[in-house]
């Protein structure tokens, strides 16, 4: 190896150990700080359905509605269950 290539590899080597270190550093100030909030920050699950909201709220307004179905099978057990089916596994349980 030539000088400097040698240089120009030790240039980046630095940068990257650097970069590492400065990421690790970073993650943990964050986590720390994080860690460290009051817990009146979380957000809060409501309980009333649509038909004893009155009026229509004001303002910026979310609401998300979480749909369950009977007869659900996660998406991982699916592909579990085909990947068994190729290997000669015990496949889908019926």
């Amino acid at each position: 190896m030539r000088a400097d290539q040698a240089s120009s590899w030790y240039r980046r080597m630095s940068g990257l150990y650097a970069v590492g270190a400065w990421t690790t550093l970073g993650s943990l100030i964050y986590l720390g700080w994080k860690k460290s909030k009051p817990p009146g920050d979380e957000v809060e699950q409501k309980d009333v359905s649509r038909n004893e909201m009155l009026e229509p709220p004001k303002g910026f307004y979310m609401e998300t509605i979480v749909t369950y179905k009977e007869d659900f099978v996660p998406v991982t057990d699916r592909i579990l269950n085909f990947l068994k089916s190729w290997t000669g596994g015990s496949g889908p349980e019926s």
